[in-house]
């Protein structure tokens, strides 16, 4: 029994370890998915794997990857040879077969939804004959859509300050608008339909890395007032990197970041300068323009310096696995920087936690000293006081709390959310007592014969032997200021004043729709950076805490 007893505790160690690490692991997969990814039809833990294709178009096998139904593969296989049999014009530039069967599996997805689950138990014959009818072109072009997946150009605008627009490049003409080259092999080649105008660029990287579209453009007012770069682009998921130079009034400039073919969604990309947009609190939906600089403070001249003349760079970077791995993880962070606040945020709080600490200390350990080393008249009738304020809950005294507050005229203001610490929190006040109250009187009519009084002894002797209990009310404090979401809620109204509990939530509510997953990687990306100063408190600072949660005194 002793022999087991060890791997016992390590085992039950680690099993403890694992549960503890467990919802921060699964918080920081979350922070590296896709929208795409988090409302799948199959939920999976980890991200799924950004793959750096060579070739674009290609076929999408990992779409229906996980597809689950009744008769499955059966039903796959009458489907496919229905769709064999059907005159459409395949994509040439993929691979037929497989194409075929893929488009089978995304079929076979969309009569789960149309055919009852009566006739999935069918004969094979009744079955064909069922699913024969819902083959059709428009079902057949849907599936098609979502299989192929292709890097699209649409339409490129120039802005002015003036709100002067520019149609630089129209959707219908974003084929012959751009000159293609670069070592890597590509062809921009216009494909309309019905519902969308768009140039689509195949391209082809295992000949070089780098493809490069450009062109000159002339603008209908000064350069001096371009405010705004925008181009309408459909990614195909390949994770290459776009980059955008520009040259104006003889000067070179280019995009502060590359942008990643992330998800297979029609976006618009833009790109300005360093202007009055640029405030703290304003969600940024664009990428910076930055000079480009060859040496300390000398500025690459641009090739072209004529009045209202722009010439435009869209430079295609190859991403190899890692790259791509690190494009795929640092992007909802990214998406989180650019549009809150975020460090604003960090601020307020790190303010707010401060004040809190200093007030908490403070006053609790100086009312403490006096409530268990002082003797003065109505000590215990004030102490028994202080101790019931502890059994009136907090929603009693919420609108109380609130009227005297914007009386005083601190409503939307920080001031609510730190000046009760320095009254004294009756818990903390309580703890620290019963730790005075432990240490000797020795050492305290020691230091009067010396000549201390009683701050002086305070200070110099007390402090000092309640450290372990005053590291626990440290973190106890920072964990209550640095989560806290009801003050905030309740007094503030400007959003430069939230701390990061509430702003997260705010942001939450300013992206999220109901029922969607759309932002939920950002949120989660934002919480976890949130999350990682409790972390961080939990392991440099778990001895002071089990100490001053333990400790009753000093030792005789």
């Amino acid at each position: 029994m002793k022999i087991l007893r060890l791997p016992l505790i390590y085992f039950l160690l680690v099993a403890g370890s694992v549960v503890f690490v467990w919802p921060f692991l699964w918080m920081a997969a979350t922070s590296a998915k896709l929208d795409r990814e988090l409302f799948s039809e199959s939920l999976t833990v980890w991200p799924e794997r950004p793959i750096p294709r060579l070739q674009s178009p290609y076929l999408d096998d990992r779409l229906f990857e996980n597809l689950r139904g009744p008769r499955l593969e059966e039903a796959v296989g009458l489907i496919e040879k229905a769709l064999g049999a059907v005159d459409y014009p395949w994509p040439a530039d993929l691979p037929r077969n497989e194409l075929l069967h893929q488009t089978a599996r995304g079929t076979y997805a969309r009569l789960l939804n149309i055919l009852p689950g009566e006739d999935w138990e069918l004969s094979q014959d009744e079955l064909r004959a069922r699913i024969g009818p819902h083959i059709s072109t428009p079902l057949i072009s849907e599936v098609v859509g979502q299989l192929r997946r292709v890097l699209c150009l649409g339409a490129f605008r120039a802005q002015s300050y003036d709100q002067e627009e520019n149609l630089l490049v129209p959707a219908t003409a974003a084929a012959t608008a751009w000159q293609v080259d670069g070592p890597a092999r590509a062809q921009l080649l216009q494909n309309d339909t019905p519902n969308e105008r768009k140039a689509e660029l195949r391209y082809d990287f295992s000949k070089g890395d780098t493809i490069r579209l450009s062109q000159t453009f002339h603008t209908t007012f000064p350069l001096e007032r371009l405010h705004r770069l925008q181009l309408s682009l459909q990614s195909d998921d390949t994770w290459h990197r776009l980059q955008l130079f520009i040259e104006k009034n003889g000067q070179r400039f280019r995009a502060s970041r590359t942008l990643p073919l992330s998800d297979h969604e029609w976006v618009i990309d833009s790109w300005q300068e360093l202007g009055p947009d640029d405030r703290p609190t304003k969600i940024k939906t664009w990428t910076l323009l930055k000079p480009v600089v060859e040496g300390p403070g000398s500025t690459i001249p641009a090739t072209t310096s004529k009045p209202n003349e722009l010439k435009v760079t869209l430079e295609l970077q190859r991403s190899n696995q890692l790259e791509a791995w690190w494009a795929k993880i640092q992007r909802n962070y990214r998406l989180t920087f650019d549009q809150t606040p975020f460090w604003r945020y960090v601020g307020t709080s790190l303010f707010l936690v401060i004040l809190n600490l200093v007030g908490t200390l403070f006053s609790c350990s100086l009312v403490a000293y006096s409530f268990a080393r002082l003797q003065w008249p109505g000590r215990t009738l004030c102490f028994a006081l202080l101790l019931a304020t502890m059994m009136i809950p907090a929603q009693v005294t919420m609108i109380p709390q609130f009227l005297i507050m914007q009386k005083l005229g601190w409503y939307n203001t920080l001031q609510p959310l730190w000046i009760a610490s320095f009254v004294a929190p009756a818990f903390y006040v309580f703890l620290l007592r019963q730790f005075f109250k432990g240490i000797p009187r020795d050492l305290e009519d020691a230091a009067r014969l010396d000549g201390c009084g009683s701050l002086r002894i305070y200070w110099h002797i007390m402090l000092p032997l309640v450290r372990p209990t005053l590291a626990a009310i440290a973190i106890f404090t920072f964990l209550a200021t640095w989560n806290e979401f009801m003050a905030p809620l309740i007094y503030l109204a400007d959003q430069r004043l939230y701390p990061l509990s509430f702003g997260l939530y705010a942001f939450q509510v300013q992206i999220s729709n109901p029922g969607t997953a759309k932002g939920m990687g950002m949120v989660m990306a934002g919480s976890l950076l949130m999350t990682l100063p409790v972390i961080a408190i939990f392991f440099f600072a778990q001895r002071y805490f089990l100490r001053g949660v333990t400790l009753t005194g000093m030792k005789g």
